[in-house]
């Protein structure tokens, strides 16, 4: 069985006329003829009465009738939807982020307006656990700290941001107007993301202290920044961070004494060909001129 067949069965079905069929068709009556006897050979039963002056549908073809339409419904959206994904209107990008999703924000409302047939699915997911989900093919695209070390992923730097003090807002640091020095943070606990979850930010944090003069008093770790966050706010301790999410019960502080700056980046496999993944790359390239 082939698709003609179906077709020529359902413009047959809707005439009832071979004659008539045939010229909506373009094909002549003799073979019309035959291709549905090969239809009705496949199928295993007579799906149409004929006699000298008319033809009509049997039970079986007008059973037969209901599931045609469905499967001519079901081709004609296949080619709808092959045509969308080679034009990247089609389909699935999962993007992976670190942080709160701030910086995300923008570049995934511009690209929903110009696809919005695409299923985007955001994951907050710490840099190592990216990596590890990109050579699984579990995340198309990245947004990451550096470095990173892979031969399969190709990773750029797309922006590079000042850190922040965070502070819980009752903190005296907090009150007082104006930025503040990463050496007045010296004798502060410190709450932190651990390394392996994310070596390059750890990095820059301990870094930056160390630039101060002091090794960072770690003495809380959780695994996003969102907790770490509502820990501050608790007054557990304070952080660096590179995000300005507002958060109740936290204040973000700039930093006068430290030239130090947190690099975000996209990483995303090599050779990748889909449609889709291209379409929100040249996006991104062209939004942060990379």
């Amino acid at each position: 069985m082939e698709l003609r067949h179906i077709r020529y069965f359902v413009a047959l079905a809707e005439e009832l006329n071979f004659s008539r069929a045939s010229e909506r068709l373009h094909i002549a009556q003799p073979p019309l003829s035959r291709q549905i006897q090969q239809l009705e050979g496949e199928v295993g039963v007579l799906l149409f009465h004929r006699t000298n002056r008319r033809v009509e549908l049997t039970n079986a073809g007008k059973a037969f009738l209901e599931k045609a339409y469905q499967m001519l419904d079901l081709v004609e959206d296949a080619f709808d939807t092959a045509r969308m994904t080679a034009r990247a209107e089609h389909g699935k990008l999962v993007i992976a982020f670190t942080g709160t999703g701030e910086n995300i924000l923008p570049i995934v409302q511009k690209y929903r307006a110009k696809y919005p047939s695409v299923n985007l699915n955001l994951q907050q997911m710490g840099t190592t656990a990216q990596i590890h989900a990109l050579h699984g093919k579990q995340i198309d695209v990245g947004l990451l700290t550096p470095p990173v070390n892979s031969e399969q992923l190709i990773v750029k730097n797309y922006m590079h941001l000042p850190l922040k003090a965070m502070l819980p807002e009752k903190h005296p640091l907090a009150m007082k107007g104006g930025p503040i020095s990463i050496a007045d943070l010296a004798d502060e606990s410190f709450v932190i993301t651990p390394r392996v979850i994310g070596p390059g930010f750890y990095d820059v944090i301990t870094k930056t202290c160390l630039q101060a003069g002091f090794s960072p008093n770690i003495t809380v770790e959780t695994h996003d920044l969102q907790t770490v966050m509502s820990l501050v706010s608790l007054g557990m301790g304070v952080s660096l961070t590179a995000g300005n999410t507002q958060t109740t019960g936290v204040v973000f502080k700039e930093l006068v004494d430290t030239t130090v700056t947190l690099d975000i980046a996209v990483a995303y496999r090599r050779g990748e060909k889909s449609e889709v993944f291209h379409s929100f790359l040249d996006m991104f390239f062209d939004y942060y001129s990379i």
